[in-house]
């Protein structure tokens, strides 16, 4: 190519025009090298409509003329031989256009009154797809076209598919741009009322554990409709999901690779997590709500050093009337003198509420039912242990791996709130700062395992 083409294209191809957006910029660049490279006296940049039905001009600058014209449109029936060669030919060199197979029809309407003998038709491609074309215009007689010409025409072709893309790049962004922050806002928004609820439910549950650590499980809960921690979990994850749709989509659009389908898709997304969210909230309001509950029992969680069998002799003292309706025998193994510094308190919840459950699950329809518990303690490690040990019905391992969880419970609907081993589970871990362990087969009772250290700061 020779040498005035190279440096036009170079400096097409560096300017800012071509990159900035604006595409009007980078038409009138390209169609002026267009002139100046080939020096003609025409040149233009035709589109072709949606339905590939005609072919309308963008942009033509006639220098012998001094116009612009951006108002012409030639339909494909008027000019079939003309389509068929943009249809089937990578280029059009119409050096005689008047007799030209390409271009021929043009030659009374369009050619001869513009005095035009010659021309030079490239195709604009786009995302693969030709989508219009570079049409240049010899003003005169015959023209032979070179094959500098020609490669110089396809390579302005080609950087008007970059000045597209530009364009698209810059709509896309300011879509984009106003999606986003359309859809931050409504997030937002949701994610408040969604912390605000979550914040009332969790203060809700907290405060019915704290009461039900408080109070004997007999006469505690008048009775729980459903599992609240279902929809509350549910709620939970459903935001959770929300909120990392939202961190994915703040990334692509970081990255410039957000898609059309991509943003669309997390809207979705998000509207479903938000309806998913606020029924399970609802739901769980409601039933926060009808719980009802009774403290028959305050117990204190003072720091006293305690001694340990008396104690527990004590709470199963207290506990008669239910032992011996249930036809249960109590043995508690313990060094007479043991005194430690505990929570005797807590110790007492803890064993009204193994007590309780070992009557309401593990008893049922037995006799001949026995309680242990026996104490040892470790000098070495400054532990203590207590072993909770029934010879009941004992229970599955699905349900053994559930029984700390709060709201888990087998006698849903017949006055069991699944609170009861979770505050066991709690008051061992935080008020003794302990460790708790089950152990159990069907048929075969249930041992609960506390290590605990014998001085509590």
């Amino acid at each position: 190519m020779r040498q005035q083409l190279v440096q036009l294209l170079y400096g097409v191809s560096i300017s800012s025009d071509l990159d900035s957006g604006n595409v009007e910029l980078a038409e009138r660049l390209i169609l002026n090298a267009v002139l100046d490279g080939l020096e003609i006296g025409r040149a233009g940049i035709w589109l072709l409509n949606a339905e590939n039905t005609a072919i309308e001009c963008r942009l033509l600058l006639d220098r012998e003329n001094n116009q612009e014209i951006q108002t012409l449109v030639l339909p494909r029936d008027a000019y079939p031989a003309y389509f068929k060669a943009l249809d089937t030919q990578r280029t059009i060199t119409a050096e005689d256009a008047h007799t030209d197979p390409a271009t021929f029809e043009f030659s009374e309407s369009y050619l001869k009154p513009l005095n035009i003998g010659a021309m030079l038709d490239a195709p604009i491609r786009y995302k693969g797809k030709m989508i219009g074309i570079f049409c240049c215009e010899h003003i005169g007689g015959a023209r032979h076209w070179s094959e500098d010409e020609c490669s110089f025409i396809g390579a302005l072709a080609d950087l008007y598919g970059r000045a597209l893309s530009a364009q698209e790049n810059e709509r896309t962004n300011a879509k984009l741009e106003r999606a986003n922050q359309l859809l931050e806002q409504r997030v937002a928004e949701r994610t408040r009322t969604l912390e605000v609820t979550l914040s009332e439910l969790t203060t809700m549950q907290e405060k019915l554990i704290e009461s039900e650590k408080m109070a004997s499980l007999g006469n505690l809960v008048a009775g729980i409709a459903h599992e609240v921690n279902t929809p509350i979990g549910i709620a939970v994850t459903a935001n959770s999901s929300a909120k990392d749709k939202l961190n994915t989509l703040n990334k692509l659009i970081e990255s410039n690779t957000l898609t059309k389908t991509a943003l669309l898709e997390g809207m979705n997304h998000l509207n479903e997590c938000f309806k998913i969210s606020f029924a399970n909230l609802e739901r769980a309001a409601k039933l926060i709500s009808d719980f009802k509950q009774t403290a028959v029992d305050q117990s204190s969680l003072n720091l006293l050093e305690t001694n340990i069998k008396d104690y527990l002799e004590n709470i199963i003292h207290s506990l008669m009337p239910l032992t011996r309706s249930h036809n249960i025998e109590v043995d508690i193994q313990c060094n007479d003198d043991l005194k430690l510094i505990t929570v005797p308190g807590a110790l007492s919840q803890i064993f009204l509420n193994l007590v309780n459950n070992s009557c309401v699950h593990g008893f049922v329809g037995r006799d001949q039912n026995k309680i242990t518990i026996s104490v040892t303690v470790d000098k070495q490690s400054d532990t203590y242990s207590i072993c909770y040990l029934d010879n009941g019905h004992g229970m599955s391992e699905d349900v053994m791996h559930k029984v700390f969880e709060p709201f888990f419970t087998t006698k849903r609907g017949n006055g069991g709130s699944g609170l009861g081993m979770s505050i066991v589970y709690n008051l061992a871990t935080q008020a003794l700062q302990g460790e708790v362990s089950i152990d159990s087969k069907p048929n075969n009772g249930v041992t609960v395992t506390f290590k605990l250290p014998q001085k509590l700061a």
